[in-house]
């Protein structure tokens, strides 16, 4: 009887972890802010320049909201390719900095190519991917800025699938921190996913608990 008792008692141990585990970790790899609509959709017949120095110049920022801390994990923008080359673009996360984009807090990586614009899909949904400790972020406003490299390629970033307004920044200096144009234009389609990080008050109280109960079920158990 004594052993099934214990059996029970840490079992019920095992069960309560488990849950406050699987409560903290539910939320991994969720969306943190998108313009997307259902089935990712986005207007794939409106978009703005990302050029090189032969077209353009351009550079262009949306900014998005995070409203808990997060671990970035990669952020999902509509795209084609409109002329000249087919370069990667960089993709930085910067602060804000009283309503346009301030210094750069980290770089995201592009995985794979962007398709031709005139697809009749806007081009399509390009990945980029970010790794390391800058993509910890604070909850707060940031700015998503895409910048092309190389003079001779040029890209086109599409709007959201309403056409709606939004924070948005641009130059024409080909610079990732401006100085920027800013104002209520159409935002552009984009996907931030990550994992969003556990309140500290969430954990002061679920930790001490946690421990509180196991003690009391080994006390009990094994007294």
């Amino acid at each position: 009887m004594n052993f099934v008792l214990r059996k029970s008692g840490l079992f019920a141990i095992v069960m309560l972890l488990g849950t406050v585990l699987y409560a903290i970790s539910a939320t991994a790899g969720s969306i943190l802010y998108t313009t997307l609509g259902p089935g990712n959709s986005y207007d794939p017949n409106n978009a703005d320049f990302v050029d090189g120095s032969n077209f353009n110049n351009q550079v262009v920022a949306d900014q998005f909201a995070l409203s808990t801390g997060a671990n970035v994990m990669n952020a999902m923008l509509a795209l084609g390719n409109y002329a000249g080359g087919n370069n990667p673009l960089n993709l930085y996360i910067e602060s804000n900095n009283g309503g346009m984009p301030g210094s750069i807090l980290a770089q995201l990586t592009q995985v794979g190519m962007i398709l031709p614009w005139g697809n009749g899909n806007g081009g399509g949904l390009v990945n980029f991917t970010c790794s390391g400790a800058a993509c910890t972020l604070g909850p707060g406003s940031y700015w998503l800025v895409a910048l092309e490299p190389d003079a001779n390629t040029q890209q086109l970033w599409d709007y959201n699938y309403q056409d709606a307004a939004g924070n948005v920044a641009f130059n024409e200096n080909g610079s990732a921190t401006g100085p920027w144009i800013s104002g209520l234009f159409n935002e552009h389609a984009f996907e931030i996913d990550g994992v969003p990080l556990p309140e500290p008050n969430i954990l002061l109280i679920l930790i001490p608990g946690l421990l509180g109960a196991g003690y009391g079920l080994r006390s009990k158990l094994f007294s």
